[in-house]
């Protein structure tokens, strides 16, 4: 055999080689779930203001399911409090017109007689960062509350309720579900992460502040699967960590120096989600976590704040995209739910 077909077969031995070995360094992503819309959503012409006025002339509201393709948290929602012979299913169908939307789609939307955008687009000037986020719209074509991510058919159902029965003309919904939720369903547990700290005003490092209350519905799972993820406790461990009783009354000191009390703080941010988690960086929130997340992103999130990533990229969902590329080519595999 010639020196020059040894060499052409050596080459093409090579390149195989490194065509493999680059194939099999690739991480895979895994978790992302598929969904569709349920067949009873309305199928609208996505002319907003028409669909406020048909609402309004059959007592309902408007409801705004924006989703992303094989999102794990939409999969969840639909299942847990849309899809018939789910708890919830029947009373949204009676209460609400509800319209999907893909908040990377390009279906137009009228949003007014003036206004006219993408789904996309619309996505974007909301700031959309968590799906499902889901909006209602009130009988004047207005946003009269926004939701960022997974609600549990429990917690749902008190917010559908508050809007059904426009209790939103009365008080924030903060406030309603002080007043309404069941405060027995949970008992705060321990960390050995936590820090007792009245003065946060004092830490100068990273700071999470995690808000839960005796209505938590979600708690046991940030204690049970979140904080127990290898990775997410490395990503903690560099931030000074404080866990407070919502409904407490206790006097405090936030980080920009006011005094309050962990109940005033939580009513006077609006942070109505439980456990609810306000992420600073350089005394300032930077970022915060008011719905579900698996430890993927959870992780990912405080490494966003802490990193100082926040400075470079305005939102996560611009960090996580870059990101997410930069795991995979190094082989890291990525599992955006918490299931195998």
């Amino acid at each position: 055999m010639s020196k020059k077909i040894i060499l052409i077969f050596t080459t093409i031995f090579m390149l195989m080689f490194f065509i493999t070995t680059a194939q099999a360094q690739t991480g895979k992503v895994t978790g992302g779930l598929q969904h569709e819309m349920p067949d009873w959503f309305k199928e609208s012409f996505l002319d907003l203001a028409e669909d406020v006025e048909e609402a309004k002339e059959a007592n309902k509201h408007v409801m705004l399911f924006m989703s992303l393709d094989f999102c794990p948290y939409c999969t969840k929602m639909l299942k847990d409090n849309f899809v018939q012979g789910s708890k919830n299913q029947k009373y949204i169908e009676n209460n609400f017109d509800v319209i999907g939307i893909n908040i990377k789609g390009s279906r137009e939307l009228v949003i007014d007689e003036n206004t006219t955008m993408t789904e996309k687009e619309y996505a974007d000037f909301l700031k959309v960062q968590y799906t499902p986020t889901i909006i209602f719209l009130n009988d004047k074509n207005k946003v009269l509350l926004r939701l960022n991510g997974y609600r549990s058919q429990q917690n749902f159902k008190l917010v559908l309720d508050f809007v059904k029965n426009k209790e939103y003309k009365n008080m924030s919904l903060t406030q309603y579900l002080d007043k309404v939720k069941n405060k027995t369903l949970y008992t705060l547990k321990t960390n050995k992460i936590f820090k007792d700290i009245k003065d946060l005003s004092t830490i100068n490092t990273s700071l999470a502040v995690i808000f839960e209350d005796g209505s938590c519905t979600q708690c046991n799972y940030l204690h049970n699967t979140t904080l127990k993820n290898k990775d997410v406790q490395n990503e903690l461990s560099k931030f000074t960590v404080v866990r407070y009783d919502a409904m407490s009354k206790e006097k405090i000191t936030r980080p920009d120096g006011k005094i309050t009390t962990p109940y005033d703080w939580a009513k006077e941010i609006k942070l109505d989600y439980r456990p609810g988690i306000i992420l600073f960086d350089n005394k300032k929130e930077q970022a915060r976590i008011d719905a579900l997340l698996y430890s993927f992103h959870f992780k990912e999130l405080l490494r966003y704040v802490n990193g100082g990533y926040y400075k470079k990229y305005n939102t996560f969902l611009d960090y996580l995209k870059p990101r997410q590329k930069e795991l995979l080519n190094k082989g890291i595999d990525i599992n955006l739910s918490d299931s195998i």
